[in-house]
């Protein structure tokens, strides 16, 4: 209750007006009958059209009040729900923003997709309903159990007879219902899951003729939620038909035992009609009591998932940061034997015992099959993990001393996934400086060699891109990616396989642009290609995990059989082909 505690206090009055006016449509549906029973007994009996009118102008006043009551507590169980569903989905989101990348492997993309959209929902129509009857039924419940006492002992005893049976029946179907809701939301999970990755990669599923092959796999998630939902709601399903047999049931007793009183004269037909209003009323209640528990069971099973976002323990955090004013200045990374696993359960490391110093402004190439933990060693730097055993500093200080924003901002990262949002070239260029001027963005796509794709669009900077730059080419979006990092002004700019989709020419264009434009920078670059990193000052040689060796080029020819490998299996296909071919080319 603590995360939704904000939210009741901000709109209590929704929370307080709605049942309020609940209450009141609710008195007025047990005094609807007690007038229509006075009408049909006193007045149509004894012909006493003033009487038949007095209490029919009574029964209008009645019915106009508990409509604005229904109206008006609707509207504020709504809108206190809806806005409480805004404030949780909110915090949610924003928790997640916290995560590092091993939380959000831990819960998965579409798992976090569920819980902020589909469970945010479940909660939200559980309070609606809750504040639209929590108070509504009982007082129906009440008052019409005190009426039908009021006109009838003996029949009101009937019914005390089909309560107990009734409210087993349903607390049944509920304790049963309740891990089957559990049980649908994990489903729900994995179809989201499926979903999300099946539309970020369905150019590659086309490449392969694979649609089929997803398709079939889809039908067989889909077909197991569609289980889990049937064995769930079949279920609530239930509710409806017990409770009209309770309602049947007790129905024919009641008129049973009325109809012999009626025959020695010992009860009006206005008060069997009026008690047959109060036995619909009841059951009625107890019928949506028991909705709001088997809503507020699926309710609970989704409120549990979102707790899990909100107490999910972060692994990365400035909390404990000794200097969080603490800026990167000059860029000098150092490795002490640092080792990292991304699980604690993996007994396989993903890094072992990486020693390794950078000088400030050093140009440095990263090469290793794949697997060797290339993009693991630099993930390090600007803490997007962080190592299980051994220290990562940056300008001689530990990078956990450092505040997470300023160390971000002070070490720009190209991952090996170009993202790019919907909106304008400029704007997804912004998100490295959202004050960046016009000029500074003609000079990072300069550096990046994208100016002049740019400037061929007919709205240049403000032509619109499609979700994720679908409308560029590969080698595009890497090149506006690395104008989107080089606006940050970083004193360290680290590039994971980041111009693998462009041409030896334009990557060999940008690094001498790196080389002119940025030379106090400190440039990681990890490539698989090695024309990308032969005129580096150091290259390091993964493998395994380990650093195999680190030298310039023509000392690892010598002596690095692991780089002999890779140069001189690029170097045969460059003889066959007149180019390197290992990494693709735009």
């Amino acid at each position: 209750m603590e995360k939704y505690k904000d939210s009741i206090k901000e709109y209590a009055y929704c929370f307080i007006l709605g049942p309020f006016f609940m209450i009141i449509e609710a008195c007025g549906e047990f005094i609807l009958p007690y007038l229509n029973a006075n009408i049909i007994d006193k007045g149509a009996a004894n012909g006493d059209i003033p009487f038949i009118l007095q209490n029919g102008l009574y029964m209008l006043v009645t019915a106009l009040i508990m409509l604005a009551g229904g109206v008006l507590g609707a509207y504020f169980a709504i809108k206190g729900a809806a806005h409480l569903a805004a404030d949780v989905r909110e915090k949610a989101f924003s928790r997640i923003q916290t995560f590092s990348f091993a939380n959000i492997d831990a819960f998965s993309t579409g798992s976090l997709i569920t819980r902020i959209t589909n469970d945010v929902t479940q909660i939200q129509n559980f309070v609606q309903t809750l504040f639209r009857g929590c108070f509504r039924s009982p007082v129906m419940l009440i008052g019409a159990v005190c009426m039908s006492f009021s006109l009838s002992p003996r029949l009101a005893a009937v019914i005390c007879v089909v309560i107990p049976f009734l409210g087993a029946a349903i607390a049944l179907i509920i304790h049963t219902a309740s891990p089957r809701y559990t049980r649908m939301q994990a489903s729900l999970d994995g179809l989201n899951n499926q979903i999300n990755e099946t539309i970020t990669n369905e150019r590659v599923i086309k490449s392969f003729v694979r649609e089929d092959y997803e398709k079939e796999k889809f039908a067989r998630t889909n077909d197991t939620l569609m289980e889990k939902s049937i064995s769930a709601l079949e279920l609530m399903i239930l509710l409806q038909p017990v409770s009209a047999l309770a309602v049947n049931v007790t129905t024919l007793a009641v008129v049973w035992i009325a109809g012999r009183q009626i025959m020695i004269g010992g009860m009006e037909i206005g008060t069997l009609t009026a008690f047959i209003t109060y036995l619909t009323q009841i059951l009625t209640a107890l019928n949506f009591l028991a909705n709001i528990v088997l809503q507020g069971t699926r309710a609970a099973a989704s409120d549990r998932r979102i707790t899990e976002i909100m107490d999910a323990k972060v692994d990365l955090t400035d909390e404990n940061a000794a200097r969080k004013d603490l800026k990167v200045e000059r860029g000098e990374i150092e490795f002490r034997h640092v080792s990292m696993r991304y699980f604690k359960k993996n007994k396989e490391q993903v890094l072992e015992d990486i020693s390794l110093h950078i000088q400030a402004g050093q140009f440095v190439g990263i090469v290793g099959s794949t697997g060797s933990g290339k993009s693991t060693l630099v993930s390090l730097i600007s803490r997007l993990y962080d190592p299980d055993k051994g220290q990562v500093l940056v300008d001689g200080t530990d990078v956990r001393d450092y505040s997470l924003y300023h160390l971000r901002e002070g070490a720009a990262v190209v991952l090996q996934k170009n993202t790019l949002f919907s909106g304008t070239i400029a704007e997804n260029l912004r998100w490295g400086n959202e004050d960046a001027s016009d000029e500074e963005m003609e000079w990072a796509c300069r550096i990046a060699c994208a100016d002049s794709f740019v400037k061929s669009f007919p709205e240049g900077y403000e032509t619109e891109l499609e979700q994720g730059g679908a409308n560029l080419s590969g080698g595009q979006r890497q090149r506006l990616c690395i104008a989107r990092a080089l606006l940050k002004h970083p004193r360290i700019l680290i590039l994971d396989d980041s111009t693998s989709a462009v041409d030896t020419a334009t990557d060999a264009q940008i690094r001498r642009a790196f080389r002119r434009e940025l030379p106090g920078v400190t440039k990681l670059i990890i490539a698989q290609r090695i024309s990308s990193v032969m005129d580096a000052d150091q290259i390091i040689v993964m493998e395994g995990g380990r650093i195999a060796d680190a030298g310039r080029h023509e000392e690892l020819l010598k002596r690095c059989v692991p780089y002999q490998e890779i140069y001189y299996s690029q170097t045969s296909e460059q003889d066959g082909e007149n180019t390197f071919v290992l990494g693709g080319a735009e």
